[in-house]
């Protein structure tokens, strides 16, 4: 099955608009929430006239750069001012007006090491770093830079209130920061592929939003997406949440992206939903994937309703029940044998017929199949199992239930055939062959033919060889069939001719 890839599409830009650098909230004055002396609420006091002069033209100035600039000198001039956080805060603002990243970055570290309870200071180291870690530039220090971010942010989710700080200003700067900072928590346990951690922390930021509006655009709904991916990449996935989330990321997308992710949608929906040989529900698109698509669209319901409960299709048929399909589904074989017994269903390689990794070693010392008795077969059923495909008897003979074994047992054990194969290993006596397509593919033998008389040399590995031999017993773990008195097929004779006979073309003769 061709292995669709959706979840590394990148998505970063799935809202339209380059990203700019964030304007912070603002406190009921007017002034940037939580700014202040050290968290100190008493009115500053500048007693040095020179410094008091250099701050007053600096915060006169109106012009960002030149903002900035004047900022820079004071700080410079009075590293230790009693003013200087409320001076780091409008230094931010300033390069944030300037568009100035790389030092807005750094005026809010500087104001995170003097402040470590400043919001807005934290808010904006987690902003900058988490955005420039996914630029191609930084491809080579994304890991680092998302581990600052995402210690950042750690840090920002439990910060206390600054005591100069109103609650209302508290809470309305926090609504903002917090699915910043779990969004940056989520980004940086995605690239570890700690896909719980991932998990929880794209829950907990879709929770934070105050308003379900928020998540179906920006990065909220680029977390929506990613929130979905997430849920595949769990053991086992949980299909059925991605679903909800892909969906939901689809009805919200631009029209660029949309189909992308609802083709990933409805793939996902059909391999959680559709039984293998329902039709509709397999068709483009699935049956019952529009109700999916109406409840997602809500912006109300971020999370998936009580509403929102696709089935699971039934499990696909185990190989005992396909290895059953195969004898009662041949002519003349209608209840020919039993149905075998419910059970698990097998994936992986537990659902194909596994060869050895060593059978030259291992199928001698095999013990036979415990055979259960010779069916009779209705008539007609005898003819048709003998002609079945020498892969599909292999196939009932290493998967079937008892009495499918028996049956297909019973119309080769004893008969005599020609065995075409690759030559695995072989010594005078004993021949590995890879007969089925898939053990040649894995160069697997699946095939054992003990010589009649012993070889005088042994066919080198890898090359294609008929024996003729007799069907003797076979082992279902590990899949191999024993055949005994082998024979090489002899080579087709050259036709005789006469001595002293000459060999002439024919030729016209015109009259």
């Amino acid at each position: 099955m061709k292995k669709l890839a959706f979840a590394s599409i990148a998505l970063a830009t799935l809202c339209a608009g380059a990203i700019s650098l964030p304007a912070f909230a603002q406190g009921g004055d007017g002034q940037a929430a939580g700014q202040g002396a050290g968290g100190s609420c008493a009115q500053i006091t500048i007693k040095d006239a020179a410094e008091y002069n250099a701050y007053a033209n600096a915060t006169s100035q109106s012009a960002p750069a030149a903002k900035a600039e004047a900022i820079e000198a004071f700080l410079t001039q009075y590293p230790n001012s009693v003013a200087k956080n409320e001076m780091l805060g409008d230094l931010m603002e300033a390069y944030r007006a300037s568009n100035n990243a790389p030092k807005m970055l750094d005026a809010a570290k500087r104001l995170a090491q003097s402040d470590p309870n400043n919001l807005r200071a934290v808010l904006t180291i987690v902003y900058i770093e988490n955005t420039q870690a996914n630029q191609p530039a930084n491809a080579a220090n994304k890991q680092q830079m998302l581990d600052d971010a995402a210690e950042m942010a750690q840090k920002g989710l439990s910060a206390s209130k600054d005591s100069c700080m109103s609650q209302a200003d508290y809470e309305k700067i926090k609504d903002l920061a917090t699915p910043v900072f779990l969004s940056a928590v989520a980004a940086d346990d995605m690239a570890k592929k700690d896909v719980k951690g991932e998990i929880e922390a794209y829950t907990k930021e879709l929770q934070s939003y105050k308003d379900p509006n928020q998540t179906t655009s920006g990065p909220a709904l680029v977390d929506t997406y990613n929130l979905g991916n997430a849920y595949l990449n769990e053991d086992p996935k949980d299909i059925k949440d991605a679903v909800w989330f892909l969906t939901r990321a689809a009805q919200f997308a631009q029209a660029s992206y949309k189909t992308t992710i609802e083709q990933a949608a409805e793939y996902w929906y059909k391999k959680y939903h559709c039984a293998q040989n329902d039709a509709a529900c397999n068709s483009t698109p699935p049956q019952g994937f529009a109700e999916v698509q109406q409840l997602a669209g809500n912006p109300a319901t971020i999370f998936p309703p009580a509403s929102y409960n696709p089935t699971p299709a039934p499990p696909p048929p185990s190989p005992a029940d396909l290895a059953h399909q195969a004898i009662v589904t041949s002519a003349g074989c209608t209840n020919a044998t039993p149905a075998p017994p419910p059970s698990a269903p097998t994936t992986g390689a537990a659902a194909t017929s596994a060869a050895p990794t060593d059978a030259a070693a291992q199928a001698p010392a095999a013990a036979p199949a415990a055979s259960a008795p010779a069916p009779t077969l209705p008539p007609g059923c005898s003819d048709s199992l003998k002609n079945m495909a020498l892969a599909d008897k292999e196939f009932i003979l290493a998967n079937g239930a008892p009495p499918d074994q028996a049956a297909i047992w019973s119309v080769m054990n004893g008969i005599t055939a020609e065995i075409p194969g690759k030559v695995v290993s072989a010594t005078p006596d004993t021949v590995q062959l890879a007969v089925t397509q898939d053990a040649q593919q894995s160069n697997a033998a699946d095939f054992t033919v003990k010589m009649k008389t012993a070889l005088k040399e042994p066919p080198a590995a890898g090359t294609t060889v008929t024996y003729i031999a007799t069907f003797d017993s076979y082992t279902q773990k590990p899949a191999m069939i024993i055949l005994k008195d082998g024979e090489p097929k002899a080579a087709p004779k050259a036709p005789a001719r006469h001595p002293g006979t000459a060999t002439h073309r024919p030729t016209h003769t015109t009259h």
